[in-house]
């Protein structure tokens, strides 16, 4: 008798373990995240002059748990540099992913490796210096600048331009589990491929880049 309300009792906690560390079906990460850059040619040109470079912004990950090993995941996140290199330019990069991540769940540690694909955003401008020519008119619109200063006068204006790209992320991170509704991200690092027209000769061309991100994950609902 006393053997069976062992074992009876060894099975209920058993039990009551394993639901505790049940993943739950629904995540949302929140975090910084940094780019090492290096989207030209590093071999000659302009690519060898620039080299590569930092970027630094945030990102969001919406993910949904199939179960205890698989999940899908929304990734979105943007990353900023006011000055690349000797060209000048400033620099928004903006990421759309998705695709599947797997984990190893082991007590509140949780590494997981992922490939994710879609599409990157970028906005380049930079800034430059010209002189009126002599047919502009003088017309105060606001002060102390004008819109129209008159003939011959140095003015600066930004230049920019917009380009899409596909985009694959493939690596992995790990999760620290505090409690039933907060995780801490130690870390997550990926490689991540974009599709850029090449600055220096127009045709798109493979831009290999590091991104390192850290956060946190809250959690919510059950499979």
């Amino acid at each position: 008798m006393n053997k069976s309300i062992t074992l009876i009792a060894s099975v209920s906690l058993f039990a009551l373990a394993a639901a505790a560390q049940e993943p739950p079906r629904y995540e949302a990460f929140l975090g910084y995240t940094y780019v090492r850059a290096n989207e030209f040619s590093q071999n000659a040109g302009l690519g060898k002059s620039v080299g590569g470079f930092s970027m630094n912004g945030g990102s969001g990950q919406f993910i949904y748990n199939w179960n205890n090993w698989i999940s899908g995941v929304a990734d979105f996140g943007a990353v900023y540099k006011p000055n690349v290199g000797i060209v000048n330019a400033r620099n928004t990069t903006a990421f759309t992913l998705f695709g599947p991540r797997a984990y190893y769940r082991k007590g509140r540690f949780s590494p997981f490796g992922e490939v994710l694909f879609g599409a990157a955003y970028r906005f380049l401008s930079t800034k430059v210096n010209a002189v009126t020519d002599p047919t502009t008119p003088v017309l105060p619109v606001a002060n102390p600048s004008t819109l129209f200063p008159g003939p011959d006068v140095q003015v600066s204006s930004r230049l920019s331009t917009t380009q899409t790209a596909f985009t694959m992320l493939a690596g992995g991170g790990l999760d620290y589990k505090f409690n039933k509704y907060l995780s801490f991200r130690a870390l997550e690092v990926d490689y991540v491929l974009t599709r850029f027209p090449s600055l220096s000769r127009g045709i798109r061309e493979n831009q290999s880049s590091i991104s390192a991100s850290a956060g946190v994950t809250f959690t919510f609902g059950s499979l």
